[in-house]
C-alpha cells in the first residue's frame, strides 16, 4: 500500500468518525434539551400545585377569590382584601411574565405561552386598578398584541371588572407600582 493511500483512507476514516461524532453529539443535545424542558415544566407544575393548595388550605383567602374574582361582587371588598388580592395577583403577574421569558428562551412550549397571555389579558384592567404593574414590558406588549387578534374574547372576569371599576377610587393609590422601570 501505497503513503498516499494509507494516508487518504485515514483521513476519510477520520472524517468518518468526526461526522458519527457530531451526530451523536447531536442527538444528545437534543435529548439534553428535552430532559431540560421536562424538568421545568415538572418543577413549574409542582410550584403551581404548591401555591393554589396554600390558598386552597386558606379558607378565609379560598372564600374572597371566589366572591371577588369568580362571582364578581366587587363591592363585597375590603381595602384590606383587596391588598391581598394585589399581592396574590402581583405573584400571578410575575408567575406568567416568567412563562412568557422562558418561552421566549425556547424552554416553554406554545400552549402554556398562549394560555399565559389569556390569563395576563383577563387580568391586564385589575392589575393596572390595584396597580400591579408590569415586571416586563415586552410581556404587557404581548398581551396587547393577544388582545388585537380577531379571535381574542375577554373573559367575564375582565369585562365584569373593566365595568365595576370605571368609578371606584383604587385601593392602592398613591402607592406606585412594586417595580421599577429605568
Amino acid at each position: 500500500m501505497k503513503t498516499n493511500t494509507f494516508i487518504t483512507l485515514s483521513t476519510a476514516t477520520a472524517n468518518v468518525g468526526v461526522l458519527v461524532g457530531l451526530v451523536f453529539l447531536i442527538f444528545e443535545i437534543k435529548q439534553n434539551s428535552a430532559i431540560a424542558l421536562s424538568q421545568i415544566r415538572q418543577e413549574r407544575t409542582l410550584s403551581i400545585i404548591q401555591q393554589y393548595t396554600s390558598f386552597a388550605q386558606d379558607k378565609e383567602f379560598a372564600e374572597l377569590k371566589t366572591r371577588a374574582i369568580w362571582n364578581g361582587d366587587f363591592d363585597s371588598v375590603t381595602t384590606v382584601e383587596w391588598n391581598q388580592i394585589r399581592d396574590y395577583e402581583l405573584a400571578r403577574s410575575a408567575r406568567l411574565e416568567d412563562v412568557f421569558f422562558q418561552y421566549n428562551q425556547g424552554l416553554i412550549d406554545e400552549n402554556m405561552y398562549k394560555f399565559a397571555l389569556a390569563m395576563g389579558a383577563s387580568r391586564l384592567g385589575l392589575w393596572k386598578w390595584l396597580n400591579v404593574g408590569e415586571p416586563n414590558p415586552e410581556f404587557a406588549v404581548a398581551v396587547a398584541n393577544f388582545m388585537e387578534d380577531e379571535n381574542y374574547k375577554p373573559t367575564l372576569l375582565a369585562t365584569s371588572f373593566e365595568e365595576w371599576s370605571k368609578d371606584k377610587e383604587q385601593p392602592n393609590k398613591g402607592l406606585g407600582s412594586p417595580f421599577v422601570f429605568n
